[in-house]
């Protein structure tokens, strides 16, 4: 193995990060290789096996993001935390030194540039530090290490993400140089945390707010139990893009922990998060998770329940129905706050009669459905938002029911509304008029059903649906229909297709007389010519012009069903 490079060594090259995983033969090329994991996980050409031979294991599960490199390379140098730390923040340039500003002709004063340049050099004033993907690597013997307590002495957040740090050992012997430390962004370092256990408990324990995402740690394994050992008193932390498909681990997480973000994760449904739903997170972040339902239905004997959570941002997830919302108020009994844009659910809602409804409907019916909700993306609900999304949603399970024609069916109904027996008893049961089926298969005349015609119009420009009483008139109809079309209602006209045939008489010049009947066959057929047709007669499909006026629609139409044709009046 190569002296120079070993396993978990962190190098740059051409301004991309990467992991050393493999120092060896590869079989097939002469002379020693590096097999490295990049952390753009796009970059490679493989995961660790090459034509067929596993040689390494990546930590992520992406199918190019390793690569076998020649040990020989233009490795861009890395940097010290002091050299990063001057480069960006501190002027190498005093005020003497820079050239005079003028205004036309007159040398302006510089009041205060020298003041300014050394405060700067001393980072007084200067409370965050972000020194992110600046190539640093950090070790204990670094030129003037010393030197950083005194000139970091106040600082209180440091992002140091997508650098060189190769071990949490590392991470710990900077950051106990900055004793006001309560920050700290670690995102991107593919550090190895196999001597966290050799390291003091509570040795971060000022950290408040920590950031691990995109560091492909096994959350059960490596995760977890750092943040029990090392981590005590952190109370938000952020872990997103880090590949985890379920967080089942039981141990426990810091008392503290109020603030979790695990968005950009591969979940599908929040059972995948068991191991955190007995923590005391009281917000918990999950999106772009492709999450779709709260439990895949295989465990039916473990209520999943998020006892403390009170906000839940679930933006952009893979929610298709209403099943997900109702179900959220027994998993988070305590939620109060929730974000759910950007799911497809919203994109696509139709009432139980197929009409459209907008994303707004479903922000109604999302407040109607979770009582105790207090905001929905970011908006206060208030009183009157609460009262208008309720009696809205009341009013179309009361809908949904009168279009049932079964108890059975009826009882789905209110299976898949279960805040319809308290929304009945705060605003009073609507009145519901069934579809009912009378022993026969008939329907029964004196139900709502019977007293609805459903009319599909035919025009040169559209076809569409209106479901109407019978008892409306004709006038009315024409006024629906024109503002459809756009068309004042008495230049329209009605033509019922009955779907019917009448014959229509042909008068030919072979005329023999008027119309017989053979009554020695049974079979009409048999009484027609030979060709099987006759030619002194054809049919024509029967039409009926629904006229202007005052009659009811059910006089032209006798079933439920009805098609119309409309027409320009010449």
């Amino acid at each position: 193995m190569s002296s120079v490079h070993r396993l978990g060594q962190r190098l740059p090259l051409k301004g991309q990060s990467l992991t050393v995983r493999y120092v060896g033969p590869v079989d097939g090329k002469a002379g020693e290789w590096l097999g490295v994991e990049w952390d753009d996980v796009t970059r490679g050409k493989h995961n660790g096996v090459h034509d067929g031979k596993k040689y390494f294991d990546c930590r992520s599960n992406s199918p190019a993001s390793a690569s076998f490199l020649r040990p020989k390379q233009p490795w861009d140098e890395h940097r010290t935390f002091l050299e990063a730390l001057r480069e960006k923040y501190v002027s190498r340039t005093s005020a003497a030194d820079q050239e005079a500003i003028y205004f036309s002709s007159k040398q302006a004063e510089e009041v205060g540039f020298d003041k300014f340049a050394r405060r700067q050099a001393e980072l007084r004033g200067i409370f965050v530090i972000v020194l992110d993907r600046m190539r640093l690597r950090h070790r204990s013997d670094d030129p003037d290490v010393d030197t950083i307590a005194e000139l970091c002495q106040e600082i209180t957040e440091l992002d140091v993400g997508g650098n060189l740090f190769e071990t949490l050992v590392e991470v710990y012997d900077l950051s106990r140089r900055l004793p006001k430390l309560r920050s700290l962004t670690l995102d991107a370092n593919r550090i190895s945390v196999e001597d966290s256990k050799h390291m003091p408990r509570g040795c971060f324990s000022s950290i408040r707010t920590l950031s691990l995402s995109n560091v492909m740690l096994n959350w059960g394994t490596e995760l977890a139990p750092i943040l029990q050992q090392c981590f005590p008193g952190v109370q938000a932390l952020a872990a997103t893009h880090n590949e985890w498909s379920s967080i089942i681990h039981n141990g426990v997480l810091p008392p503290g922990l109020k603030t979790l973000d695990l968005s950009n994760n591969a979940f599908t449904t929040l059972a995948d998060l068991l191991g955190v739903a007995d923590s005391a997170v009281e917000t918990l972040i999950l999106k772009n998770c492709n999450i779709t339902t709260i439990s895949s239905g295989a465990d039916t004997n473990h209520r999943l329940i998020f006892a403390s959570v009170q906000e839940l941002d679930i933006r952009h997830n893979a929610i298709v129905d209403w099943t997900f919302f109702n179900e959220l108020p027994a998993t988070f009994p305590a939620l109060k706050h929730l974000r759910t844009t950007g799911n497809p659910l919203y994109t696509n809602l139709k009432t139980h009669a197929g009409k459209l409804l907008t994303p707004e409907d479903g922000y109604m019916l999302t407040i109607a459905r979770l009582l105790n909700l207090e905001t929905l993306n970011y908006s206060k609900i208030t009183d009157k938002d609460r009262l208008n999304a309720e009696t809205y949603y009341l009013g179309l399970i009361a809908a949904e029911l009168s279009s049932t024609a079964t108890d059975a069916e009826a009882a789905g109904v209110r299976e898949r509304h279960p805040r319809f027996a308290a929304l009945c008893e705060t605003y009073g049961e609507p009145t519901i008029n069934r579809k009912t089926v009378l022993a026969d298969g008939e329907v029964d005349p004196n139900s709502l059903a019977a007293r609805l015609v459903r009319i599909t119009f035919v025009s040169s420009a559209a076809t569409w649906v209106e479901e109407v009483p019978k008892s409306l008139t004709v006038y009315a109809l024409l006024g629906i229909v024109g503002k459809k079309v756009g068309v004042m209602p008495l230049r329209l006209r009605l033509v019922l297709e009955t779907g019917e045939r009448d014959p229509v008489s042909r008068e030919s010049a072979n005329y023999q007389g008027p119309d017989w009947w053979c009554s020695d066959s049974e079979d009409e057929d048999d009484c027609l010519p030979a060709n099987g047709v006759d030619e002194r007669s054809s049919w024509a499909m029967r039409e009926v012009e629904i006229l202007a006026g005052t009659r009811a629609v059910g006089t032209y139409v006798e079933g439920a069903e009805a098609r119309v044709r409309v027409e320009a009046r010449g």
